[in-house]
């Protein structure tokens, strides 16, 4: 296995389709978060992040990027398309929401640890490399 290989096999593109991943689910949870918070209010629409669509989107090379702020005075982050308001009439479904929130931290959780693990293969190859 040449140089090149190497580099490819070891810096693929998964490492910035889970960073990827991690940032849309940040993303995800902080507009659920809202949904949670607004629930006792009449005149607010819940909203929800396409994660599936915006994630194959980047999969194929056609996202739009995803910018992410690291400052409350910083330009929004949000990427046209990607919020959707809810079509409930409805209103906010607080145990939906909630549930939404789970499933959301879990794959998260899901997420870093295959970065994790991604991580530790590099550290691997790293340290058993000059043996």
């Amino acid at each position: 296995m040449d140089n090149i290989q190497i580099k490819r096999s070891l810096f693929d593109h998964t490492i910035g389709l889970l960073q990827r991943s991690l940032d849309l689910r940040t993303f995800r949870h902080r507009i659920l978060s809202d949904n949670v918070a607004n629930s006792e209010n009449p005149d607010f629409t819940p909203k929800e992040v396409s994660f599936q669509k915006v994630l194959q989107e980047t999969m194929q090379g056609r996202s739009a990027g995803f910018i992410r702020t690291t400052h409350s005075h910083h330009l929004s982050g949000d990427v046209p398309g990607t919020v959707e308001v809810a079509s409930s009439a409805e209103g906010i479904q607080l145990d939906q929401e909630m549930a939404k929130l789970a499933e959301n931290n879990l794959m998260f959780q899901a997420g870093v640890q295959a970065l994790l693990k991604k991580f530790e293969g590099i550290k691997t190859v790293i340290q058993e490399g000059g043996r």
